[in-house]
């Protein structure tokens, strides 16, 4: 995920004026900002997938993914805030580089052989999270992670589940970073991890 993919199309996204602002710039990647995504914003989700590398998209995605379908495209861009929600990073000039985001994997689950404490429900949310390669290793993931997890609380999710192919450890690294690993399952070339929501507030989320 380290190589420079060279993007050929420059696509510039600002924040429409009511987009609710989730974090500032910080660290080692000064002038990025987060916002939440808002419904059918297809620029943004288009400027990332060109950023990504054939690797990056193979890792993100599991498969080779020269493009996006249609189908595809359109449910990325069905956030809801609620059930579907997604952070997108902005770099200084305004351009998409980076979306994290949450979906809901159904009704609620009951744990009932765990201790006391657990007991009572828990829900679950996808994460995905994709960083252009031009950004990658400078801190973008995290903030991206911190935030939709944040997100996540807001809405009453309790664990985070990726289901990411078992070479990619820099998701597992990545995840660990900001929450408590619970699970690890493995399964042929996919892994899922499960993270606990409820552990800690991420110090880099704006107020």
């Amino acid at each position: 995920m380290t190589a420079l993919h060279l993007v050929t199309r420059t696509v510039t996204a600002t924040a429409p004026a009511d987009a609710r602002p989730v974090s500032r710039p910080r660290g080692r990647s000064p002038g990025v900002t987060l916002r939440e995504l808002r419904p059918g914003e297809t620029d943004v989700l288009d400027a990332v997938f060109a950023g990504l590398s054939d690797h990056s998209r193979y890792l993100r995605f599991h498969a080779a993914t020269p493009r996006m379908t249609g189908a595809v495209r359109r449910q990325l861009a069905a956030v809801d805030g609620r059930r579907h929600l997604a952070v997108a990073a902005f770099g200084p000039d305004g351009e998409p580089i980076g979306i994290a985001r949450l979906i809901s994997r159904g009704g609620t689950q009951r744990s009932g052989a765990a201790a006391p404490e657990a007991v009572g429900s828990l829900r679950d949310a996808e994460l995905a999270i994709e960083v252009v390669d031009a950004w990658q290793g400078r801190g973008i993931g995290r903030r991206l992670l911190s935030a939709v997890a944040a997100r996540g609380r807001e809405e009453r999710y309790t664990r985070l589940v990726a289901d990411v192919l078992s070479e990619n450890t820099g998701m597992r690294v990545l995840l660990a970073s900001v929450l408590p690993i619970i699970a690890v399952e493995t399964d042929g070339h996919e892994t899922t991890l499960t993270a606990d929501l409820r552990a800690g507030t991420p110090a880099c989320v704006a107020a």
